[in-house]
């Protein structure tokens, strides 16, 4: 085995493969990096029209605000790339990152895209097309919007990613930053992408055949969302912090669908950016944050 192909110990069971191979790609002339760019060109050489990457991006304020440091492909549930797009990315890599995100024939499976979407574009040049989003195919179907991956993982009853840990943020903002790769951020990294295909497939079951356009078209809209709209930094909340978010962000969402903007924290600057639509879309989430 490879230096940087890491694999849990408990991958296989008679047989059975549990957890999947992950394998690490920094260059594109170490093994993982030839893997990785074989793949890519058979699959975006392919006459199959049911081919299917999943992915998700980590990385330090994911938006073209912030950094791209983590690509997790997943070409199968039992083999997952990390592509490591940090300080010293190499240059080949993210070129057949871009071929694989842009190839019209290839389905990407992942869930909330519009802020990789938004930096994989403003940041790489990288315009992610034919996704399928499950938040957006959750939302679609009639749950509740903007459940965070492992609330929806848990709603199909699909095993949900116990390496996720939010705490880490509140020491270290720059988490997906740090170089190596310590085994925490692989397994979060590669948890998050091997259970998409099956959530995919049971999000298909639920949806007849005559809506599915418009399935599609709710998730072509979510890879597109941030990507085109206007953002604004440094905003800061002068009222009281608490009742802005309103428990477990509720307020946020429903100033969300009030204002057609997206809201997030700058963690490290304890300040907001706002991508908004219009400056009317923007000016109701400033009187939110200042009400006096």
């Amino acid at each position: 085995m490879a230096s940087n192909q890491l694999e849990d110990a408990t991958t296989s069971l008679g047989g059975l493969r549990l957890n999947p191979v992950v394998m690490v790609v920094s260059s594109a002339d170490d093994e993982s990096g030839k893997s990785f760019m074989t793949l890519v060109d058979s699959l975006c050489s392919s006459d199959d029209k049911n081919a299917k990457v999943a992915f998700d991006c980590e990385g330090v304020n994911l938006s073209r605000l912030g950094t791209v440091e983590i690509v997790s492909i997943c070409f199968s549930a039992s083999q997952v790339y990390l592509v490591d797009f940090g300080k010293h990315r190499c240059p080949k890599i993210v070129e057949a990152v871009k071929k694989l995100f842009e190839c019209s024939t290839l389905t990407k499976i992942i869930h909330d895209c519009r802020m990789d979407c938004d930096a994989l574009y403003h940041n790489h040049g990288i315009m992610v097309n034919n996704v399928h989003d499950t938040s957006a195919f959750h939302d679609f179907i009639g749950y509740q919007k903007n459940k965070n991956l492992n609330d929806t993982l848990n709603y199909y009853g699909i095993r949900v990613n116990d390496e996720r840990d939010k705490s880490v943020y509140r020491s270290n903002p720059n988490f997906w930053a740090t170089r190596p790769l310590t085994k925490k951020m692989i397994d979060w990294a590669s948890s998050d992408v091997d259970k998409l295909f099956q959530l995919a497939e049971k999000q298909l079951e639920r949806i007849s055949g005559a809506k599915k356009p418009s399935a599609v078209e709710k998730s072509a809209n979510y890879a597109r969302l941030a990507r085109d709209m206007d953002v604004k930094s440094g905003l800061v909340v002068r009222g009281n912090v608490g009742r802005f978010i309103g428990r477990g962000g509720a307020n946020i969402r429903s100033l969300e669908r009030e204002s057609g903007c997206l809201i997030y924290s700058d963690r490290e600057k304890n300040t907001w950016f706002v991508f908004y639509p219009n400056d009317a879309s923007l000016n109701i989430v400033k009187r939110r944050m200042n009400p006096y």
